[in-house]
């Protein structure tokens, strides 16, 4: 997989002011990660420096900072815009790619990551989260796995040549990148995440409001009225009681750093 990181950058930039505003799947994955974490966590583990990975707006960092008040916490994001956020929210962030950290190594002890690996390429990703995590810190993140906008992805196929769903890295797949870059005592915990929206623009928005949109390195061509008419009539064919589903499945990672 090859990713356009200055598009997918741009994108969340211009996201970045309506973010908390359509951000509600974020948000419901990261209390849901919340609430995982005391059953994961080493007893007595208590956190001094802790990186929150592509931290958007600051979300997280929120629900982390009300978990270890005391801890000193460290976003990072590809987009200046996101990073913007959070200083305005009154925690420290920098600029940076999850593949090439501006981090010293062995510099956290803790990393929390909600949503932001299927950006990455694992096999790159998962070495630089080791290389900055001092030995046995800790890693725990979530991610998309197959299974994930199945609705999407029968919304618009064969419309045009586009990839408009990411080919989201399988659970063996990413335990074994971990392996290989260096983390032991691996957990991973798969959990479908089902939202709901009235109606088909609301469902687009829901992606579009978030950055969410950029997909591989291949530009998508404008789509006509015809195009959307047949891609929003496809969707309904998935409507239930509580209105058009999105389907996310996914992974709950945690991980312990080796050296």
């Amino acid at each position: 997989m090859t990713m356009d990181k200055e598009k997918v950058c741009q994108a969340f930039g211009r996201a970045a002011v309506s973010y908390d505003i359509f951000g509600r799947f974020q948000r419901e994955v990261c209390e849901r990660m919340l609430c995982l974490l005391p059953e994961r966590l080493p007893l007595s583990f208590k956190p001094s420096s802790l990186l929150d990975a592509g931290c958007g707006t600051g979300f997280g960092t929120q629900c982390l900072k009300c978990f270890w008040p005391d801890a000193d916490m460290t976003g990072c994001d590809l987009s200046q815009e996101m990073v913007d956020r959070m200083h305005e929210k009154g925690f420290s962030a920098v600029v940076g790619d999850l593949e090439k950290m501006p981090f010293d190594s062995d510099r956290f002890d803790f990393i929390w990551c909600s949503l932001a690996l299927q950006w990455c390429h694992p096999a790159i990703v998962f070495p630089e989260l080791h290389r900055v995590l001092e030995n046995n810190g800790l890693l725990y993140f979530t991610t998309p796995v197959p299974g994930t906008l199945p609705e999407i992805d029968f919304a618009f196929s064969g419309m045009d040549d586009s990839n408009r769903v990411l080919p989201f890295s399988a659970p063996d797949e990413l335990e074994n990148h971990l392996r290989q870059a260096g983390f032991a005592d691996i957990e991973l915990h798969t959990e479908k995440h089902v939202m709901h929206y009235p109606d088909f623009r609301s469902v687009i928005d829901s992606i579009r409001g978030v950055g969410a949109h950029q997909s591989v390195r291949k530009r998508q061509p404008l789509m006509g009225k015809t195009a959307w008419k047949t891609a929003g009539e496809r969707y309904e064919s998935f409507r239930d009681e509580a209105g058009l589903p999105v389907t996310y499945e996914l992974v709950y990672g945690f991980a312990v750093a080796k050296k």
